[in-house]
């Protein structure tokens, strides 16, 4: 069984693997096998900002504007983008955080799922702000099929890691080699759900400001 803390004498945390290695013991950050993890965590907390700091009056009022085929289209996207981030918001913790051997990564990994949840935060400030009736917004995400199917998409490989991880974690007879290539998958499925699927998103989010801006 797993522990919060290892309580091994002899642990040397540069001397093992990133994943599937010996429960973690003391963090600490003075000697670490990979300081480029404690550098990302570093940068990470560098960009925190809070939602509220942005006022939205104005795209509430550029919203108002919008004919109804672009409200439908700039809501389908907000949906979306809310989806994606709910599962970046606790995946990075439920999928990986479980399995880290080195505490500079442990680090790396709470701090980035901090970040996430704090993008989730900001399309509840979004549609808050926007929508007189946000229930009605978040309420019907789920039941929207398209958006549904995607879930299901970028869900799947953090949700087989999950699953054979945790046997893992019970039984050690688990296949490390399976368990390995889940976690791959997992992170790959990861960079692509960051750098096409946010990003396609993101682009259809910048198309309406553009175009509000070219009006102005």
């Amino acid at each position: 069984m797993k522990s919060v803390f290892n309580k091994d004498k002899n642990l040397d945390a540069t001397k093992q693997s990133m994943f599937f290695g010996p429960d973690l013991a003391v963090q600490r950050y003075d000697t670490m096998k990979y300081p480029v993890f404690d550098k990302l965590t570093q940068q990470q907390l560098g960009y925190f900002w809070r939602p509220e700091e942005v006022s939205l009056q104005k795209d509430r009022n550029d919203y108002l504007e919008l004919r109804e085929e672009q409200k439908f289209i700039f809501t389908s996207n907000l949906k979306y983008q809310t989806m994606l981030d709910s599962v970046q918001g606790r995946g990075p913790c439920l999928a990986f955080l479980p399995f880290v051997s080195l505490p500079e990564l442990e680090s790396a990994i709470i701090t980035w799922d901090f970040m996430e949840t704090i993008h989730s935060r900001s399309y509840t400030y979004i549609i808050k702000n926007l929508y007189s009736q946000p229930n009605e917004v978040f309420d019907t995400i789920i039941q929207d099929d398209k958006i549904e199917k995607r879930a299901a998409s970028v869900t799947k490989t953090y949700d087989d890691l999950i699953e054979m991880g945790y046997k893992w974690t019970i039984d050690k007879k688990v296949d490390l080699y399976e368990l390995k290539k889940r976690l791959y998958l997992a992170m790959v499925s990861v960079n692509i759900l960051e750098g096409l699927r946010f990003y396609v998103s993101f682009a259809c989010s910048f198309a309406f400001g553009e175009e509000t801006r070219r009006f102005c």
